[in-house]
């Protein structure tokens, strides 16, 4: 009766719209649950057995659905057991990072079957890093459609803020990654006929965290991501927030207390080592002020007892802590996971947590992610997958 009366002003037949809700429905417990009889999905889905025998029917006729055996060792009636074809499709899924590119092509379950990484091509200029991604795009589509059938979607995880309504990739000024800045959507044309789906990468790292890491009981929490730069994914409800342009969460612009005047918190780490003076006694004149690997060193020197490593590390938690409790008091959200080759050092976790409960007014649990540098790649898969199993019933209409 309720999905009678979403139908309302639809302008298409209900019935027609019952059967796809329903060979959705079904086929997203398929995927949760298989394999799986018309029994379970009935009940588990709550709807009759005589409407899931009828969509399984329906699905099997796509060949989206196969039977994968008996089920034994009960009374009554033998159940058969369904699963979604191993060649129903596929799905691929690239993280541009600055040091490398990874890709990871995945079947519909999300079982990996390829996963390579490359080093970004020499020299690091936008058009080479574009032509790379081309290149083992193709590669990977080429291998899937072996055995998986055709790509469904691909998911590409860029380090920069994207236009939530083009997908283009946005410039912005002190981009930690100036090779990424050029549109995926002109570098892999006609590739394929899958949807493109481009993210940036701490907003994928937010919802793979959601997905399969540190926020699976949390519909509301913020991913404070520290690296080069710093950014901030934010879920409400369920919900990523963009932002009308693309740029929301990108904290790093946010100038405050711990700051020098006029100074901004992607920078407070760089800032703090020079202010302390750690040229040239613990630094060569080599290292970049910017780098994770000079944070690494000041992170070793803390341990160590150094005073001046200490002392930057604490101007450093209570920075971060800072503009996390900014974002406290305008979402509040029930949960803040700490991410990023800086952000995830355990060192800087009570300091962090020390400034966030003086200062916020309710402060919320702050904790380290689970998923570490591979969140923003699980999280291209995730949005990847998602689409993909959306569109399966369409893509097998077209074929």
């Amino acid at each position: 009766m309720e999905i009678r009366q979403t139908l309302a002003g639809s302008g298409l037949p209900s019935m027609a719209l019952v059967r796809e809700l329903t060979d959705q429905i079904v086929l997203d417990t398929v995927f949760e649950q298989a394999p799986v009889t018309r029994a379970e999905i009935a009940q588990k889905t709550g709807i009759s057995k005589t409407t899931v025998s009828e969509s399984v029917r329906r699905l099997e006729e796509m060949k989206l659905l196969l039977p994968a055996g008996e089920q034994r060792g009960r009374q009554g009636r033998v159940g058969t057991y369904y699963q979604v074809a191993a060649d129903a499709g596929f799905v691929v899924a690239v993280d541009l990072h600055p040091t490398e590119i990874r890709l990871c092509a995945a079947d519909l379950f999300g079982h990996s079957f390829l996963e390579v990484s490359h080093q970004p091509v020499q020299p690091r200029i936008p058009r080479h890093i574009a032509g790379q991604l081309r290149d083992i795009v193709i590669d990977a589509i080429a291998q899937g459609t072996v055995s998986h059938g055709q790509p469904l979607a691909v998911g590409v995880s860029v380090a920069n803020p994207v236009d939530p309504d083009t997908s283009a990739v946005i410039p912005l000024v002190d981009s930690p990654y100036p090779e990424g800045l050029f549109q995926p959507q002109d570098a892999l044309a006609g590739v394929t006929d899958a949807p493109l789906l481009v993210e940036n990468d701490v907003n994928l790292a937010a919802v793979a965290e959601r997905w399969h890491g540190a926020a699976r009981d949390a519909s509301s929490f913020a991913y404070v991501y520290i690296g080069a730069g710093m950014g901030m994914g934010l879920i409400i409800g369920d919900q990523l927030i963009r932002g009308a342009r693309g740029v929301a969460g990108e904290i790093g612009y946010l100038s405050i207390s711990a700051q020098p005047p006029g100074s901004q918190t992607r920078h407070g780490f760089a800032r703090a080592v020079a202010a302390a003076g750690f040229r040239p006694e613990h630094l060569s004149e080599d290292d970049d002020l910017h780098s994770v690997a000079v944070a690494h060193k000041i992170f070793r020197l803390a341990a160590e007892g150094d005073p001046q490593a200490r002392a930057i590390v604490e101007h450093e938690g209570r920075t971060i802590g800072e503009a996390i409790t900014t974002v406290c008091a305008v979402v509040d959200p029930e949960l803040i996971l700490l991410g990023g080759p800086i952000g995830s050092h355990p060192a800087l976790l009570e300091p962090v947590r020390a400034t966030v409960q003086a200062l916020a007014p309710l402060p919320p649990p702050i904790e380290a992610g689970a998923l570490g540098d591979a969140a923003p790649l699980r999280g291209a898969l995730a949005i990847a997958l998602r689409r993909a199993r959306a569109d399966l019933r369409t893509h097998a209409h077209k074929e």
